[in-house]
């Protein structure tokens, strides 16, 4: 089954990325639940169903739960298909042996894959599932092909590029990094298996048919490969939490393995190989600062290998994340992040070190590439809370958008033809009722075609603030807590982060990246009008208030501060490492010590810093919401519990000191990073969900491609 497509049952048609119901003229919303079961009744039909395996399956063995929650689901399925197709029966009881589905369900053929051999019916099922509780997908599909539909480029009448992408890739997990071998029979990448580290995997793409092979079984994670071009090598990074980064030069015949050098445990890398296999390129921590980055060149001639640094001339305070030699191998391409918040293009020559820059406006960018036979260039790169793909032309300086959502580290096959993985970075809101002893299903709060992410709700407004793109790039908008009555707040053409509404409900404190820098913002409802405040930073991270409404509490890369409301620094908050801390209305200061990776408390009398929850597995220094109540025992602290293979909201109970999950989620259901936050009388928990959990290696033959 291609759960990409509709399917249909009987005169009714499934969307599980609208979560809708259509029967004729008539549609309803269907929870993601009943999504869910109704998928695994279409994956099991003709066959009858027991509420066990149900329960098993679609509720992951919860049999508390699920028992309640089956007859419930089953209810609202029924009652949905009576009204808005009365003369039919869709899905009847079997006494003594559970449901079965009435109605006989077609489902489209696959189209555009390389793979096309039939899963089994656990693999659907995984497949089913993985695409259905997207708990924020309700929007994505329709967007996506709306920017499809735009012209490659108004002076080029090319067909679009949506259009001609072929799947290479379908396993469940994520199917990062594509490396092709220079004759483009093999494709390398990294793997990462629901509950395993990301390891290597070798695909014979003249043998679509036959399945990956494993190139290595680590406890490492593995990924950003490159091929030698006579096949006797793959360079790789493998990371290990107590063991840092390695470049790692593997023989893919023997499977023995030398370390070429360290790549640092802080920063990102990548690695590069030039045409001819003689030079390879690494990014690695600075050797005099691990804040910043260096360029290491390695000749792979010598013996033993020798390693040099491409140096800096200028404005040396940056990070590279990708890199890539020139056909020539005289010049290198980086994507640079630079202290205004923005990551950019530069062009460096490799004899001089002079450094040009090419792009400006991106705020993040995912992998670049340079073609085997043209000065051109194809890079990933974010604007307007959207990943996309990017050509760009050196001698012409022309840059083409090639409008498909989520294009990610983009690899050029010998022929020219185009290899990335496609991970949508879209996001919704979502909320889940905690009152109940059991938690309900995941549902969305906002019901927009556009991206939306880090939520905050204010006691005293009854609003939530949140962050959209449906003004065409990343503004400040207010909505009702059930996600009526939007509006919009700002017009800064920024990308802005982590908005917080103050305790009295007049300010929102809200971070940046607007017109070349990376500035903390205030908007006053008062004035309804934004300004930026003179901290002096050139980092910010998310905002908090002081319980009077009075101050403000940001950090820079280090230490939080204290700030009035005109942006004066008022005095240094935290003596220990952290990036976010929470005011109490007692005056404690709640946060997480990046030193120890634990929940801290500064007492407001004694001025002492002291560990408050020692176990607590914090996905984000930020994404945590105190849930205050009258007294430190009548509080909470919801927070992403993230594992490997393991995904849960969670909160702490201060009055039990005890840890305690709201939901369990799928992969990739929640974004870690963009917010968080609790709306009091509902009971509800929200916070941003990813729209597309998938991720999957895809190609462009070059024949379609500028």
């Amino acid at each position: 089954m291609n759960t990409q497509q509709p399917f249909s049952i009987g005169n009714c048609q499934i969307s599980a990325f609208e979560n809708k119901l259509f029967c004729a003229d008539k549609a309803c919303i269907l929870q993601p639940k009943f999504i869910e079961l109704l998928t695994y009744l279409v994956a099991c039909y003709p066959n009858a169903v027991s509420r066990e395996q149900l329960i098993e399956n679609v509720w992951d063995g919860n049999q508390y739960v699920g028992e309640k929650a089956l007859t419930n689901a089953i209810w609202h399925l029924r009652k949905s298909f009576k009204e808005l197709d009365p003369d039919n029966t869709y899905i009847e009881t079997l006494r003594k042996t559970g449901y079965r589905l009435v109605q006989k369900p077609t489902t489209p053929e696959p189209v555009n894959s390389i793979n096309n051999t039939p899963l089994r019916s656990g693999y659907i099922y995984a497949a089913v599932l993985a695409i259905v509780i997207l708990l924020g997908s309700y929007w994505g599909y329709s967007a996506l092909f709306e920017n499809a539909k735009q012209p490659l480029a108004q002076s080029q009448q090319a067909a679009r590029l949506y259009d001609y992408i072929e799947t290479i890739t379908t396993s469940p997990g994520r199917e990062l990094f594509p490396a092709i071998s220079n004759d483009s029979h093999f494709l390398a990448y990294s793997w990462r298996r629901p509950g395993h580290k990301a390891n290597l995997y070798l695909r014979d793409l003249h043998l679509p048919e036959q399945a990956a092979i494993a190139l290595t079984d680590t406890p490492f994670i593995e990924g950003r490969a490159v091929f030698s071009p006579d096949l006797t090598f793959i360079y790789y990074y493998r990371r290990k939490a107590a063991q840092g980064c390695e470049v790692i030069q593997q023989n893919i015949a023997s499977g023995n393995i030398t370390v070429i050098g360290l790549c640092g445990s802080k920063t990102s890398t990548d690695i590069d190989i030039n045409a001819t296999g003689t030079k390879l390129v690494y990014i690695s921590e600075d050797e005099k600062n691990n804040d910043f980055t260096q360029l290491n060149l390695v000749d792979l001639t010598s013996s033993p290998y020798t390693v040099t640094q491409v140096p800096c001339t200028s404005a040396c305070q940056y990070t590279d994340e990708s890199v890539v030699f020139s056909p020539d191998a005289t010049q290198l391409v980086v994507s640079r992040n630079l202290p205004t918040g923005f990551e950019e293009l530069f062009l460096i020559d490799i004899k001089t070190a002079y450094a040009k820059q090419l792009t400006s406006g991106f705020v993040d960018m995912r992998g670049v590439d340079w073609h085997p036979n043209k000065p051109q260039l194809v890079f990933s790169g974010v604007k307007k809370g959207k990943r996309q793909g990017y050509f760009y032309n050196l001698k012409t300086q022309q840059m083409i958008n090639a409008h498909i959502d989520g294009l990610s580290y983009p690899e050029y096959a010998h022929d020219g033809s185009l290899y990335f993985h496609q991970w949508n970075i879209d996001s919704a809101l979502m909320r889940v009722e905690t009152s109940n002893a059991v938690a309900s299903s995941p549902f969305p709060v906002l019901s927009s075609d556009f991206n939306t992410r880090f939520p905050d709700y204010s006691k005293a407004r009854k609003k939530l603030v949140f962050v959209s793109n449906e003004s065409g790039s990343m503004e400040l908008w207010t909505a009702n807590q059930d996600g009526t009555s939007r509006k919009q707040l700002t017009n800064l053409s920024a990308n802005i982060y982590n908005p917080v509404w103050s305790p009295d409900g007049n300010y929102i404190a809200f971070v940046a990246s607007h017109l070349g820098e990376h500035a903390l913002y205030l908007y006053d409802f008062n004035t309804q009008s934004s300004q930026s405040l003179p901290t002096g930073f050139s980092y910010h991270g998310k905002p908090s208030w002081a319980a009077d409404s009075k101050s403000l509490l940001v950090a820079n890369d280090k230490h939080v501060y204290r700030f009035d409301l005109k942006g004066n620094k008022l005095a240094q908050a935290i003596d220990s490492p952290t990036l976010y801390a929470y005011e109490n209305k007692q005056g404690a200061l709640i946060f997480a010590n990046q030193a120890t990776n634990q929940l801290w408390i500064k007492d407001p009398d004694s001025q002492t810093e002291q560990p408050l929850v020692s176990e607590i597995n914090l996905s984000n220094h930020n994404s945590w919401y105190f849930f205050e109540g009258d007294t430190l025992a009548q509080s909470r602290i919801y927070y992403f519990n993230v594992k490997q293979g393991d995904y849960r909201l969670s909160y702490y109970d201060f009055s039990t000191n005890s840890h305690h999950d709201v939901i369990r989620l799928p992969e990739r259901a929640f974004s870690r990073t963009s917010g968080l936050t609790f709306i009091t009388n509902t009971n509800w928990l929200v916070y941003s969900s990813y729209k597309s959990p998938q991720i999957d290696i895809k190609r462009i033959n070059q024949k379609y491609l500028p």
